[in-house]
């Protein structure tokens, strides 16, 4: 079984640009990452200390639904990443 090129399926212009676009999305998911854990920290250390409104719950909610499907994502490219490196010890 062959694996797809990612310009064949309409993902890059050319099969080189993945690397480009995987190493901005790290670079980006990183700088955000950083400031993003400083404020889960704060609202974590005064959980107790105060209520959120329902609004704002359900906006949680949201966002971490679309940070685990972002998650899942990532863990499939990956995961297909390492097949391909086993398909072509294969061949």
């Amino acid at each position: 079984m062959s694996k797809e090129r990612a310009s064949d399926v309409g993902f890059c212009v050319v099969d080189s640009n993945a690397d480009v676009i995987a190493d901005n999305l790290v670079h980006r998911i990183r700088e955000n990452a950083v400031e993003m854990e400083s404020q889960i920290n704060r609202l974590y250390r005064g959980r107790n200390a105060y209520d959120l409104s329902d609004g704002t719950k359900a906006d949680l909610e949201k966002v971490i639904e679309r940070l685990n499907y972002m998650a899942k994502t990532l863990r499939d490219v990956g995961s297909a990443q390492s097949n391909v490196v086993y398909l072509q010890a294969a061949e």
